[in-house]
């Protein structure tokens, strides 16, 4: 984070409140999504036993379709949210996932999808915990709903992975794309880039496919590596120039297809787009950059709004939580001064870039002995807060 995004709100930061969530129009909002999704169709379900892509077929399994639930799930409101060993902090509410520890977990509303120390996967909701016998290296889930996605890692393949919470059962399981070479070293493997409404973008080993979710169809977008594409959101690409650059390229592109968009160009690794594409989060892939670069911290960058100004000077760095609305964010806020290894929860405004405590101190900032070198806590990103140092 440069000086100006670290000094320009220092004395405002501390007096200045975030406008009220919405928490009524949110559920509103939620509720007309969830009639619109009855009358379109319900994402479950395959229409058709072949999904035909790029020129080439794959047999899948047929779908029973079933209705989605009329009422909002009962996770379906976005709060202030962290985990700490084996409990996920939902606001004021504490879900216990004992005797498993959370090492990265998302949300969706049906409940909390995550992974413990051995990377399984499990789900947490009003029942209580349960396991789904599959394991993963990270998980995405969309902003609203019941999906949550993951890649499978096989002998010779992987396998992405499109699971409904609410209804217990998966939606997509395919092997296109993921063919793993004899003897291949793959600097990324393949991962679900995003989960946009009904419609599904996977990262795989031979490019980028998106993927319709109701019908269990895809189609191939581009030859880039599986990380090309960070994310997707309300039909937005954010992508890295250039395209063809093996690994995580640092310039950012957002627009609807990967050959147009803003002539703006964004920095960072990671990238969070609020629900309607307005403001972009990014932030690195490492929790503690040995050297401060100027897209080593968290950056908040307008993208059809004017950008907010620098989050609070008594943080050193910053880590993403989760989107509340199209403006208001969660994050970690590592302190600096005498506890410089502590951390709060905030949730910030992206409009006026003002941000509130709602969890002091709820952790310290230090990483396990053995690689990875991961947090105690985590965040609803779906991946771990590590750090690659030695």
């Amino acid at each position: 984070m440069n000086d100006l995004l670290r000094d320009t709100l220092t004395e405002r930061a501390a007096a200045t409140e975030p406008p009220p969530l919405d928490l009524d129009g949110i559920i509103a909002a939620g509720n007309h999504r969830a009639a619109r999704r009855r009358t379109l169709g319900i994402l479950g379900g395959a229409a058709a036993t072949a999904a035909v892509v790029a020129g080439g077929a794959t047999v899948l399994r047929p779908r029973d379709e079933q209705p989605q639930p009329a009422r909002p799930g009962p996770f379906s409101q976005r709060r202030a949210t962290f985990a700490l060993g084996n409990e996920i902090h939902y606001g004021s509410e504490v879900v216990s996932v004992a005797p498993h520890t959370v090492t990265a977990f998302v949300q969706t509303d049906a409940g909390f999808v995550f992974l413990n120390a051995e990377n399984a996967i499990h789900v947490a909701d009003r029942s209580g915990v349960r396991s789904l016998g599959k394991s993963a290296w990270r998980l995405t889930a969309d902003h609203r709903g019941n999906l949550v996605g993951w890649v499978e890692s096989l002998n010779d393949h992987g396998e992405s992975v499109v699971y409904d919470v609410a209804a217990r059962r998966e939606l997509v399981r395919t092997p296109i794309g993921n063919k793993i070479p004899k003897y291949a070293s793959l600097a990324h493997g393949p991962e679900i880039v995003a989960l946009d409404g009904g419609t599904a973008y996977f990262g795989t080993l031979d490019g980028l496919y998106r993927w319709d979710i109701r019908t269990n169809r895809g189609e191939f977008m581009a030859k880039v590596s599986p990380v090309a594409v960070r994310t997707v959101t309300a039909g937005q690409l954010v992508y890295q120039q250039p395209l063809g650059q093996a690994g995580t390229g640092l310039s950012l592109k957002v627009g609807p297809t990967l050959t147009t968009g803003t002539r703006t160009t964004y920095n960072g690794q990671q990238a969070f787009l609020s629900p309607h594409a307005t403001y972009l989060v990014t932030q690195p892939d490492d929790a503690m950059m040995g050297i401060q670069p100027s897209w080593a911290g968290l950056q908040l960058f307008g993208v059809t709004a004017d950008r907010g100004g620098p989050l609070p000077r008594p943080y050193w760095n910053f880590f993403f939580g989760q989107w509340l609305d199209d403006t208001n964010f969660t994050a970690a806020g590592l302190r600096s001064g005498t506890n410089a290894d502590v951390v709060d929860l905030l949730t910030c405004n992206a409009s006026s870039s003002a941000c509130t405590v709602v969890a002091k101190e709820f952790s310290k900032l230090t990483f396990s002995k053995q690689p990875p070198r991961v947090a105690p806590f985590a965040l609803p990103t779906g991946r771990p807060i590590i750090d690659r140092g030695e």
